[in-house]
């Protein structure tokens, strides 16, 4: 293939890119706004044009050797990025996020197979998909090839591809200097987009960018606790079974669909507490289980794990001898908690084998049952049970389905039209099965004595969208509305009075709860955690829960959401964007979540 051919053949792809790429807009929406429009156009034309660039130079080297390896090179990498394009934006209208290298390492790493759970039809399909585009790029160069392509063509396409790039970066440039939303937002629909800005040099030149709705968090070293942790043991000792339910919804506590905690919530009526509106620290598993151990936003995940730092009631626990039992369904190395929330737990156990889904659910249950029945009797102990079905949406082939029709999840054919009944069912069946074994974990420690002097606390981690907001949202880390971060609550803690609570309560509450009430801990809550004592009826005007791009203050009325850029967007519980914005609590959430840096 000759160079002017080849110039055609990127352009084509290119195209077939741009096209593609509207996927992006029909996801978070269109502006309707002139300036908004003309940098739609130039934002999708622009920032792809480095893309043809870039592999326009890959392929012209190929140009001076033999056609048959032009033409593979160009088949290969002209349907890799085709592919990649299609993927991602399969990834951006579930998560709203693009494929990066974090995420390859997340879907690659010990846990891929856990997390990303696809059905087999899935990836058949994707393999058709594949296979067709090779094709049909096959065909594509062969006609190519045999094209007379004109001087106009080439001045055509090298035109377009510059005036692109120009309007795309001067566009950008100037509406950051000027502030204009419907230019800044639109900056992380594509992907790896990084426009030219001007600020720094127009400051230089005397001249002081507009002021803009960026809000960002100030780092440092770590000063964490604020002081050091003073406590005084209580004689008895309670022990602490945390259960933690990856991906549990709030409305999941019902008597049809959790039967077994329902009733032994009944049994145990006088000594049980359901916080009724609970929210967890992030929409994804990071976020919600930092949250919960260490109190804190999870901004700060980089700085414990590379720093090694424990959580303050982790540390708190060894120095007063507690004998942990730590089982996870799902790998505790992806993400990365054996580096940080447990990094104190002696021979920690990675993950359940074999685990992950219901399978390792039925491990992890006979194996926290052996562990109670070996344990040192002498030391109080501290349980972790992390369940993994519901976030699979698996259970066993033979298992009885109570929720009917039930379907697996087929994420190519999902749309924000579709039906999720048939999922749902599939949903609401996998938390069934877990309910199960939270029945025999119950009968446990019953039978061994270990009812009175136990805290039994369940969760989950985050919440699971099943198309609610009718925006095509199918799973979690893509919003913070209620579908996604507010998670039951439930507490059988024998000795206080037990009760319904609703006022609102969050995932940052609990361990500062059991700190100053179980472990004796003296220390202002503020020392470590930016929570309160869940039983502390004070106002909490609004909850810190974060993705792995995105940090959002929820309030009981807005959703603001800060995306990684420092841009702010606001929105109602079902998604819908809105002009509200309380700036006074967004200006102390961003102060809190900078404030255990020196």
């Amino acid at each position: 293939m000759k160079v002017k051919n080849t110039v055609l053949f990127v352009f084509i792809n290119y195209l077939i890119w741009c096209l593609l790429s509207l996927r992006y807009y029909f996801t978070s929406g269109f502006f309707s706004d002139f300036l908004g429009c003309v940098f739609t156009f130039f934002t999708i034309t622009g920032h792809l044009a480095l893309f043809a660039i870039t592999l326009f130079i890959i392929l012209l080297p190929f140009c001076f050797i033999k056609h048959i390896v032009h033409k593979i090179i160009s088949i290969v990498l002209g349907s890799f990025l085709i592919i990649f394009f299609a993927i991602d934006t399969l990834v951006y209208a579930q998560y709203r996020f693009h494929i990066s290298a974090a995420v390859l390492k997340l879907f690659f790493g010990p846990a891929g197979r856990e997390i990303f759970i696809f059905p087999t039809i899935m990836y058949v399909i994707l393999g058709i998909v594949i296979l067709s585009v090779v094709f049909c790029l096959f065909f594509l160069s062969k006609k190519v090839a045999k094209t007379a392509v004109s001087k106009k063509v080439i001045t055509f396409i090298s035109c377009f591809i510059f005036i692109a790039l120009i309007g795309f970066n001067g566009l950008y440039a100037w509406g950051k200097f000027m502030a204009v939303p419907t230019i800044i937002e639109q900056i992380t629909y594509l992907p790896y987009e990084s426009p030219v800005s001007v600020n720094r040099f127009m400051r230089r030149h005397g001249f002081e960018p507009k002021k803009s709705s960026s809000y960002q968090i100030a780092e440092g070293k770590i000063n964490y606790p604020l002081n050091p942790i003073v406590s005084h043991e209580n004689k008895v000792k309670l022990n602490i079974l945390l259960i933690l339910v990856d991906s549990l919804r709030f409305d999941m506590f019902d008597k049809e669909i959790m039967p077994n905690a329902y009733n032994y919530f009944q049994s145990r009526k006088g000594h049980a507490f359901y916080f009724s509106n609970h929210i967890s620290g992030g929409n994804a598993t990071q976020a919600g289980v930092f949250s919960l151990f260490y109190c804190i936003p999870s901004t700060y995940w980089d700085t414990m794990t590379s720093g090694r730092i424990a959580p303050v009631f982790m540390e708190e626990l060894k120095k007063q001898g507690y004998e942990f039992g730590i089982f996870s369904s799902s790998k505790l190395n992806s993400p990365e908690f054996f580096k940080n929330v447990f990094i104190n737990v002696d021979n920690l156990r990675i993950g359940t084998q074999g685990g992950g889904g219901y399978s390792g659910d039925i491990i992890l249950e006979k194996d926290f049952k052996d562990f109670l029945s070996n344990r040192d009797k002498s030391k109080p102990f501290f349980g972790f049970l992390f369940y993994d079905a519901p976030h699979a949406l698996s259970y066993p082939a033979d298992y009885p389905e109570k929720f009917i029709p039930s379907k697996e999840m087929n994420y190519i054919k999902l749309s924000a039209s579709t039906d999720p009944e048939p999922y749902f069912n599939r949903y609401k069946n996998s938390v069934n099965f877990v309910d199960d074994s939270l029945k025999r974990v119950f009968e446990t420690i019953k039978k061994q004595g270990l009812q009175d002097n136990t805290i039994i606390i369940i969760s989950g981690d985050h919440a699971q969208e099943l198309n609610d907001t009718r925006n095509n949202f199918w799973s979690h880390n893509a919003n913070f509305t209620k579908y996604q971060i507010k998670v039951p609550l439930l507490i059988f803690w024998n000795g206080k009075k037990g009760e319904i609570i609703n006022y609102r309560t969050s995932h940052y509450d609990i361990v500062p709860t059991l700190m100053k009430e179980v472990l004796g801990v003296q220390n202002e809550i503020s020392d470590y955690s930016i929570g309160y004592n869940l039983f502390d009826k004070t106002p909490r005007k609004y909850v810190i829960s974060i993705s792995y791009t995105d940090k959002a203050i929820v309030t009981e009325n807005n959703i603001s959401v800060i995306n990684k850029f420092g841009s702010l967007q606001n929105y109602d519980d079902n998604y819908n964007k809105t002009k509200a914005v309380d700036a006074e609590f967004i200006k102390e959430a961003l102060d809190i979540m900078s404030k255990f840096y020196k």
